[in-house]
């Protein structure tokens, strides 16, 4: 009977049996034929003490890179289980899980602490069921370094300046022709992007409100912001589907539009009226045939809604669209002179003869102590938990978003994690007072940690804000006796209604996000990114 011929480079590689449990050098070698094996599974089996049953310990090394993907099973009679899944290239993290789980043995204290150090995100125990050995070792790490050593073992930004010295279509061409692989990620100031290259292919692009090919043409229009290149930090999302040659063609008409409306006036806050109330839908048609290729609908359905009284971004809050939509019309409502543009509203003012009543500073920083802690003048705890009500309240009444982040500020001193002293803690408060809005507050949560409650804001603004206060944080030392190198940051980002809407489980998804971030080499994780039982 004909049999189809199995490939013998595509079955395990399995490893000679163990006569005892696994060492360094067992497990190094496994990565080692792992990564010159990429694909293909590589397996260490040895017995388990004590038992019948034998344990597996599975590596395996994606070609597209990225972590090493380590699996434990048992293997008895009866069944094959499933102990642990875990993405991780640190071998001494590997080898103590499996050495904990043979012998019920967990970590000394001071090891742990490296443990926490070294911990990559991952969805532990996919099967979803966790490892009571694993369990203690996080529940050791947790009490003992409740923040992990973020400066430390962070993936520190390999490239990075400003956008006024290198446009984004530059950048882009630059890390493509490089054959770079890692993330890019740029701030503006008010919103933030990530591309992600492998060999300096687009994998993955993600952008306020556009993701994919839709996000880097909204990238190839930002001309003011910061941007840091990370290497090696993947993802395994693919959405862009064209080329980059493609894409900056593209993206760099839609930038010329949209230096062109800006040059015409046009800003976010500009109120835009039709130039001729009475103008004919034919005259119409005949003013934008010239311009830019555009669907005639969708142009006349804009131009309607302009009434002088609201302002652009208004307009597009109301009417969500995609950056490559609505800059060609304006581009063509400019070019054939269809539209008026002001900075405020065409309807008359009817406070022009109203008499300002003054208000009382004074009072309101009376107020603002009461409601602070005086030892630090940052908002209270209770305070944080009334005003985040009151803007749970007005989600309930208006469904305006909000998010909050829950992040820990730490010192690594003598191998141990302590708190900032006075000196660095106020010199930490200022610079992200400086940072935040006058709207955000700033306050403290539970017994050691921070928050910041963000109104009319999305968690995808709020992770920016996270990032802008990590790079000032670690921009110069906190104080004559604050090390940057010593510096131990982790953010938790949630948000209403986008993860959740109760207050108790917006509290809850924005610290389980710092406990991610606490044991990730990348210390900001979103709720929305975290894996089922991270």
């Amino acid at each position: 009977m004909y049999r189809p011929k199995v490939d013998p480079n595509t079955l395990p590689l399995r490893l000679p049996r163990l006569e005892s449990l696994p060492t360094s050098k067992d497990v190094s070698d496994a990565l080692q034929h792992a990564q010159n094996s990429a694909g293909r599974r590589v397996e260490v089996i040895w017995g388990r003490p004590g038992s019948d049953s034998s344990l597996t310990l599975t590596c395996t090394v994606s070609a597209l890179g990225g972590e090493p993907i380590w699996e434990l099973t048992e293997n008895s009679q009866q069944e094959i289980k499933e102990i642990w899944t875990y993405p991780c290239g640190d071998i001494g993290l590997i080898l103590n899980l499996v050495t904990a789980e043979c012998t019920g043995d967990t970590l000394p204290l001071g090891d742990a602490n490296q443990l926490v150090g070294n911990m990559a995100r991952g969805n532990i125990n996919s099967s979803g069921v966790f490892s009571s050995t694993l369990l203690k070792m996080q529940s050791i790490s947790t009490q003992r370094a409740p923040v992990a050593n973020a400066s430390r073992h962070s993936k520190v930004a390999t490239m990075e300046g400003s956008l006024a010295d290198m446009q984004v279509p530059n950048l882009l061409q630059s890390i493509n022709m490089g054959g770079m692989t890692g993330c890019l990620f740029v701030d503006d100031g008010n919103s933030a992007a990530e591309v992600f290259f492998y060999e300096g292919a687009l994998t993955h692009a993600k952008a306020p409100d556009a993701e994919g090919d839709l996000a880097v043409l909204e990238l190839v229009t930002w001309e003011k912001g910061k941007f840091y290149f990370y290497r090696d930090e993947t993802n395994p999302l693919r959405t862009v589907t064209k080329r980059i040659d493609a894409l900056l063609m593209e993206g760099v008409t839609i930038l010329d539009q949209t230096k062109t409306i800006a040059a015409a006036g046009i800003k976010p806050e500009s109120y835009i009226d039709k130039a001729d109330a009475n103008l004919s839908e034919k005259d119409f048609e005949q003013r934008v045939s010239t311009g830019a290729p555009v669907d005639m609908g969708r142009q006349k359905h804009f131009y309607i809604q302009l009434d002088g009284c609201t302002t652009l971004q208004d307009l597009l809050r109301k009417a969500p669209m995609a950056k490559k939509d609505w800059v060609p019309i304006l581009f063509n409502l400019v070019n054939g002179k269809l539209i008026t543009i002001s900075s405020k509203p065409t309807k008359a003012d009817k406070t022009a003869g109203l008499h300002a009543v003054q208000i009382d500073h004074v009072a309101i920083e009376r107020v603002n102590k009461m409601l602070s802690r005086p030892d630090t003048s940052i908002l209270s705890y209770p305070s944080f938990h009334y005003f985040l009500e009151q803007e749970f309240q007005r989600f309930q009444q208006y469904r305006i978003p909000f998010s909050i982040i829950i992040f820990e500020m730490w010192a690594w001193h003598n191998n141990e994690l302590k708190a900032l002293s006075p000196t660095a803690l106020q010199e930490a408060v200022t610079r992200i007072n400086g940072a935040k809005r006058s709207l955000d507050l700033f306050a403290h949560f539970e017994a050691l940690s921070y928050a910041i409650l963000l109104p009319h804001t999305e968690t995808p603004a709020a992770a920016v804000l996270a990032h802008r206060i990590l790079e000032i944080l670690r921009a110069r030392q906190l104080g004559p006796e604050a090390n940057l190198s010593q510096l131990a940051l982790a953010f938790g980002v949630a948000g209403i209604p986008e993860d959740c809407q109760d207050l108790s489980i917006l509290l809850a998804a924005a610290k389980a996000s710092k406990v991610v971030a606490q044991k990730n080499n990348y210390p900001i994780v979103m709720f929305r990114d975290m894996a089922p039982n991270a």
